[in-house]
């Protein structure tokens, strides 16, 4: 017995001795290896990100869908005869797709141009607003039904990016709008092509991964009627840009038009429709404006702005704007 326990006790002195990266204080080492072990198994591979064949924004590209209907409606109101050159643009810059029952889809293509997936809704041509129950699926998604099609395998992934993301290198120096939804990046873009108009998807959906592909530019924030404080949180936390967060609904929305958690472009529509919708254009320039001017009066401001991540909330119309189509 003895002889063995020798044999196994030299066993293990020349192996400590072989690799000592293992060897403890007391050459005992079972709960390191063990620990390490554990480790190494935690650290799973990073998931690739999924992508969609590029053929199918293509393929789906089109003008019929409810939501562009409405757009056209809209649009032909405001610019008359000029609003075909507006929604061609449109069309084009957002790949704007139809299914063959008339939903819109929104492609969420990245600063690279692939194409993460697409968001497939249902739009009331009439009023503009989505089509949430009865028959209608309130939202479906590409990489899902492609799925279901069996075209993607069960565990492609999905990772979502900004709508309207591979706008941002065609116009490298214009400021970034985000909004919440797709539809009000569109109409804002329809009616104020000065700027990149973003949507994140949701109001939940601001979150750093997305974002930080607005590093080092100037972003002005519209947030739906319900998420002002949210995202007024969240943008002290956006310390890689410069975030303008736009108060126009929290402070000019009625009580019945919070209530029915209006967004951007629910007050553009009903700016156009009441022919108001310069008051709109001066406050979008103005909070842009306002920090420009500071900033050139005050150098200073630039270095507290980058130092300690102020939020510059717009406050009183300035400027006028221009009416001509893009």
């Amino acid at each position: 017995m003895c002889r063995c326990i020798h044999r196994s006790a030299d066993v293990t002195a020349h192996y400590f001795q072989e690799h000592p990266e293992h060897r403890t204080t007391n050459d005992f080492s079972f709960d390191r290896q063990r620990a390490e072990q554990k480790k190494v198994k935690q650290q799973s591979k990073p998931t690739a990100i999924g992508y969609i064949p590029p053929h199918y924004v293509e393929k789906s590209q089109s003008e019929r869908s409810n939501f562009f209907r409405f757009l056209f409606t809209l649009l032909t109101s405001y610019y008359g005869d000029k609003a075909k050159e507006v929604l061609k643009r449109l069309l084009e810059e957002y790949r704007l797709g139809a299914t063959r029952d008339g939903s819109v889809i929104f492609w969420q293509i990245d600063r690279t141009g692939k194409v993460r997936t697409g968001k497939v809704m249902q739009y009331n041509p009439e009023d503009g607003h989505r089509i949430k129950g009865g028959e209608v699926s309130a939202v479906d998604w590409i990489h899902s039904i492609l799925k279901r099609q069996r075209v993607l395998p069960e565990d492609w992934q999905l990772s979502q990016c900004l709508f309207g993301e591979h706008l941002l290198n065609v116009y490298p120096d214009k400021v970034a709008v985000l909004v919440e939804s797709e539809k009000s990046a569109v109409i804002g873009s329809a009616l104020f092509p000065g700027y990149v108009w973003l949507a994140t998807g949701g109001k939940s959906q601001l979150r750093e991964e997305k974002l930080r592909v607005l590093s080092g530019r100037t972003v002005l924030l519209f947030p739906d009627a319900d998420g002002y404080s949210e995202w007024k949180q969240h943008a002290r936390d956006m310390t890689y840009c410069k975030v303008v967060v736009s108060d126009i609904i929290e402070k000019n929305a009625t009580p019945e038009q919070k209530a029915a958690h209006i967004d951007i472009a629910d007050w553009i529509v009903f700016q156009i429709r009441e022919s108001k919708i310069m008051c709109t254009a001066n406050h979008l320039v103005e909070a842009e404006k306002v920090l420009r001017r500071m900033i050139e009066k005050n150098p200073v401001l630039q270095k507290l702005i980058d130092d300690f991540d102020l939020v510059l909330v717009s406050t009183s119309p300035i400027g006028s704007g221009d009416e001509n189509p893009p």
